[in-house]
């Protein structure tokens, strides 16, 4: 079981990293309302955090979780 667990974890930071490197860059500038999902403490981090913030900042901050993805895996194998 544990080692299912930790091949989730790292296929799910396989995937994070892929998203954070090579994807092609598309405006993603959120221009909803807030509290439209139901999580306001998360649109509210990700619109007025994400947004201010040079994209290259950003793309760092993801690939890091998904290195620590990757790393948590591996532990729990």
């Amino acid at each position: 079981m544990a080692a299912f667990v930790g091949g989730l974890f790292i296929l799910w930071g396989i995937l994070i990293l892929y998203s954070a490197l090579f994807r092609k860059r598309v405006d993603y500038k959120d221009d909803g309302r807030i509290g439209a999902s139901g999580f306001i403490e998360f649109e509210l981090l990700s619109k007025f955090l994400f947004n201010r913030i040079p994209l290259c900042v950003a793309k760092s901050i993801i690939a890091l979780i998904g290195i620590s993805f990757m790393a948590l895996g591996t532990i729990i194998i």
